[in-house]
């Protein structure tokens, strides 16, 4: 069965009952691996104790298929529930799956991680068309998500944070649940219990690169630079950054060029719209921001941003390849830059 995004925080804290198997998988791998691990948390108390909990990767379950099914039916020492944790789940095991979970047992539960998995992907739909198995969406987390990830960490040490800084972090973090996750956590030691983050602490602290070659793509393409705008793109390629991620960079960007506009429209001097822009405008960046001002207006930002969300839901119900989407429209964009310049 397929659990709606807004259900699966509640549905891994009452621990997958009525369930005997869970497969968990997205483009955010590290919010994939920290649901594997609370959900997993809920069943066993020792995650490394080798006689409730068996370890198996896709590979070896195709090098021995009997392997799945001899774990899940493999009874608990002391009556425990058992867990069986199986990573880099995909479609080639889709079969074995099905095979072993039929004769398993039902005091024995079966968590698979997996990747991305296109809407046509068998595991997928085997789990989604399933009354005993759930599956667990994992996409880049949203604005919201990041901000009670921040809370639930600066919580901890009773951190606090400038306004601007917690805009900050809730637009630059998100394309990993781990990356962002390791960021806060390196940033609470950095503030200490009690401690006072300000947007020039965030600003040195994260050295995200992922971060900056997203602020890079989307000022090449809302600049037109075509050579620029695919240089950036191979390298989120060869960086994993997840195609999503990028279609929102950009748009994020679309978005505070056209809050600006709007102002600048209704006879607000340029200076005082950008400077109420949150996250403010990088000192290194805003002469290409004010320029751009002088070229798009909201009708060219509006159809940019048409292409750009239609792109995300092409990446998320499509079969066809995330980044094959995500360079077609970011393309798209740099020629509609070109267009608004004259060029």
């Amino acid at each position: 069965m397929k659990i709606p995004n807004n259900q699966v925080d509640s549905f891994i804290a009452t621990g997958a009952k009525a369930i005997d198997s869970v497969l968990i998988y997205g483009p955010d791998a590290g919010l994939v691996s920290e649901r594997g691990k609370i959900l997993a948390s809920k069943i066993v108390s020792d995650l490394k104790d080798p006689f409730n909990v068996s370890t198996l990767s896709s590979d070896t379950i195709l090098d021995d298929p009997a392997v799945l099914s001899d774990s899940l039916n493999t009874l608990s020492m002391n009556g425990d529930k058992r867990l069986v944790l199986v990573s880099n789940a995909s479609d080639r095991i889709v079969g074995i799956v099905e095979s072993a979970l039929s004769s398993g047992n039902a005091a024995t539960l079966l968590i698979l991680e997996a990747g991305d998995l296109k809407p046509r992907s068998k595991l997928r739909s085997f789990a989604e068309s399933s009354d005993s198995m759930a599956a667990l969406a994992c996409y880049s987390d949203d604005v919201r998500s990041i901000a009670r990830l921040i809370d639930e960490v600066f919580a901890f040490d009773k951190i606090e944070c400038d306004s601007e800084a917690r805009s900050y972090l809730e637009q630059n973090l998100g394309n990993d649940r781990g990356i962002s996750r390791s960021e806060l956590e390196k940033l609470a030691i950095f503030a200490g219990p009690n401690g006072r983050l300000t947007f020039e602490d965030i600003a040195t602290m994260i050295g995200d690169n992922t971060s900056m070659t997203l602020t890079d793509i989307a000022f090449s393409a809302t600049d037109g630079n075509a050579a620029d705008t695919d240089r950036y793109l191979s390298r989120c390629l060869s960086e994993d950054i997840p195609s999503i991620a990028v279609l929102r960079a950009v748009a994020n960007h679309l978005i505070r060029l056209q809050i600006t506009v709007k102002k600048m429209t209704k006879g607000e001097p340029a200076n005082q719209a950008i400077k109420a822009l949150r996250p403010p405008v990088f000192f290194k960046t805003r002469s290409r921001f004010i320029q751009q001002l002088n070229r798009w207006r909201e009708q060219q930002i509006s159809k940019g941003l048409s292409l750009v969300l239609t792109a995300e839901q092409e990446c998320k119900k499509t079969g066809a390849p995330d980044a094959a989407i995500c360079g077609r429209t970011i393309h798209q964009i740099a020629a509609l830059a070109r267009q608004v310049s004259g060029r």
